[in-house]
């Protein structure tokens, strides 16, 4: 392996350059090349090194938008040492080799966060010279070495003084590829923002360039012979990397699919009720919202189908309490997968932790960031393909028709939504029962994912009756995530027990669905948007 004699140093993100620069020189003997910026931080630090001006015989140009674009550099980052002609040509035009580029880039993606940013603004910091020099690096990496981004310092100063002052091959590898998916995500956000600027308008532009990370590779996929991993969107600030793990086994491909629905379920409701989640398989099977008591929403979800819940991902809007904590770990048949909140009692996370393979997940601010999340577009994959929309984040209610002769309280109204917001994240079809307490609302009866509307609400009905809900039925509220294409699913939903029934409308039969309604003495609203989730 070749020792490092010869480096240039020219970075935007200056954290820790210092006392990696002084490590080179100082240990290793590295001659040190460098541009405006960062070789006057290396002069104050007292660091010999030379200027690029200076070793390339050449002014920087431009406001200094041309420092490094010359044949000493880029020549000395790519001539091949093995090659003779290449040789050759070094030696005619007095290029000297340089085996580590330190480069990283200005950080564009940044810029565009700044409210009001200008076109000029941020062609500005469109980096030329950088990645001109960390490509060529990278595309000799057997010769030269590339340290792109801080976080490899350690790393680099390691190995040198494991291998006396070289860099192993293997090593040169991987940050060579690390280099091209960084031009990659770097191309990407400029490429998205000129095309963003030039047609604001466009929702689905012509073209969508993602670079991806992996966070994880999962046990196994849905399924166990099929392999997966996870990875996040290199351009969303949030997401579902950004929760933190406290206890647990490795999230799996199904949980993370149960996740991202239970966190998307939790932001359609309001923080300042306590409010419960238990899924199964990306429905939910009990919900419950409490005024007062968090402990009584974990109740009332739970009541709803104790069966189901064996197994589930439950999600909680607010910190979880040592009460909370102590019911779940000591109640008979709770068994959880996947538990998570916006942050835990220090002493509920003790009582937790004792289930050893329970996941808890830490929710920090992500239920804050609703908007935020929301910017990117849903991506689903296909065949060959990808799907593209926006993410159904818009308010279930678009409009408030109540179109039955039969009016609606306000109490009702509150517990109507809320059935119509857990028939949202319930598979279609789907149909969904509630009913009202002293400070809450919960689920009694849930249906999901059947061929036809009538069938689910007979489904919602059979597991309400199954769990102890018959007497729950009676003056309850039901939410259906489709219209009703004919009154029978009413029927059956008002034969039942329901007061008020909410959908969208829209059905070219609704007229005979009002009418129904009225014989049957059912309140009816229709709320103008439909919540099918496939």
């Amino acid at each position: 392996m070749k020792k490092i004699e010869r480096a240039i140093v020219s970075v935007f993100d200056k954290s820790g350059v210092i006392n990696f620069v002084k490590v080179l020189v100082n240990e290793f003997g590295v001659e040190i090349l460098s541009t405006g910026g960062t070789g006057k931080l290396l002069k104050q630090n007292g660091i010999k090194f030379t200027k690029i001006s200076e070793y390339t015989e050449s002014p920087e140009m431009f406001d200094g938008r041309v420092k490094t674009l010359h044949p000493k550099i880029e020549g000395g980052i790519l001539y091949r040492r093995n090659l003779e002609n290449d040789l050759y040509d070094a030696v005619r035009y007095n290029i000297k080799p340089i085996d580590m580029v330190v480069c990283n880039l200005y950080q564009f993606k940044e810029v565009l966060e700044k409210p009001g940013i200008k076109l000029e603004d941020a062609l500005e910091m469109i980096d030329i010279g950088g990645p001109t020099m960390i490509r060529a690096a990278a595309k000799n990496f057997p010769d030269v070495i590339v340290v792109p981004s801080p976080n490899y310092y350690d790393e680099i100063i390691n190995e040198l003084r494991e291998h006396k002052g070289a860099i192993t091959e293997q090593t040169r590898l991987i940050l060579a590829q690390q280099v091209f998916t960084i031009i990659a995500d770097y191309n990407a956000v400029i490429a998205n923002y000129l095309q963003k600027y030039y047609n604001p308008t466009a929702l689905f532009p012509n073209t969508i360039i993602k670079v991806y990370d992996k966070i994880q590779e999962c046990r196994y996929g849905e399924n166990w012979d099929q392999a997966a991993a996870y990875y996040k969107d290199a351009s969303s600030k949030y997401g579902l990397h950004n929760l933190i793990q406290l206890s647990g086994k490795e999230i799996s491909f199904n949980n993370y699919l149960d996740i991202d629905t239970c966190i998307q379920m939790l932001l359609d409701f309001k923080t300042e009720n306590y409010i419960t989640t238990i899924l199964k398989h990306t429905s939910p099977n009990g919900v419950a919202i409490d005024k007062k008591s968090q402990l009584k929403s974990v109740q009332m979800a739970f009541k709803c189908d104790p069966l189901s819940a064996f197994g589930g991902i439950w999600g909680m809007n607010q910190e979880l309490t040592e009460t909370v904590a102590d019911y779940i770990v000591n109640k008979e048949n709770i068994f959880i997968e996947v538990i998570m909140a916006p942050s835990f009692e220090s002493e509920a996370l003790k009582i937790l932790k004792a289930k050893e393979n329970m996941i808890i997940l830490e929710l920090v601010d992500i239920l804050n960031m609703r908007d935020e999340i929301y910017k990117n577009l849903e991506i689903r994959g296909v065949l060959g393909g990808v799907l593209l929309q926006e993410y159904d984040s818009k308010e279930v209610i678009k409009e408030w028709k109540v179109v039955s002769k039969k009016k609606v309280s306000e109490n009702e109204r509150e517990a109507l939504i809320f059935a119509y917001k857990v028939s949202k994240w319930t598979k279609s079809n789907s149909a969904c029962f509630a009913q009202t307490y002293n400070n809450g609302i919960y689920t009694i009866g849930i249906g999901a994912g059947q061929q036809s509307r009538v069938h689910v609400v007979k489904l919602a009905i059979q597991k309400a009756v199954e769990f102890g809900h018959k007497a729950g039925l009676k003056n309850s509220v039901m939410g259906t995530d489709s219209f009703f294409p004919f009154p029978d699913g009413l029927e059956v939903a008002v034969d039942a027990g329901a007061k008020a029934i909410i959908n969208p409308g829209g059905s070219i039969r609704d007229e005979a669905v009002i009418k129904r309604a009225n014989e049957l003495g059912c309140a009816l609203v229709f709320c103008g948007k439909r919540v099918f989730r496939h």
